[in-house]
């Protein structure tokens, strides 16, 4: 069965998307897949950014999709969890994260 969803759009409107047009609500679809009705919004609002594989082959037999469509979830999540998906700022090093004793010379340390 096919999606009728283009290739470009992002996980979690992907996932909607497809929920969507088999008519379940997030419940119908929490209960088809076993994902818990909370994951699956998170998942569809773009909270949950790292969905594990076995959740999303949950949801593509929950959402009754072919292998091609399955498989098109599957490398939309991958490419919504790559590290370079995330903001620049988040991962923003402070002297308050940096560990003891870095950035300070060598002489003035003991071994």
């Amino acid at each position: 069965m096919g999606t009728g969803v283009g290739i470009t759009a992002p996980f979690g409107r992907l996932l909607r998307t497809l929920r969507q047009s088999r008519r379940l609500t997030i419940e119908e679809l929490a209960e088809a897949s076993g994902i818990s009705g909370r994951a699956i919004g998170d998942m569809e609002r773009g909270r949950s950014r790292r969905p594990h594989r076995g959740t999303i082959t949950a949801l593509a037999q929950g959402l009754d999709l072919d292998e091609a469509a399955h498989a098109n979830l599957l490398g939309r999540a991958a490419r919504a969890a790559r590290p370079g998906a995330r903001p620049a700022e988040s991962a923003r090093a402070t002297p308050h994260t940096l560990p003891r004793g870095y950035g300070t010379s060598s002489a003035g340390r003991r071994n």
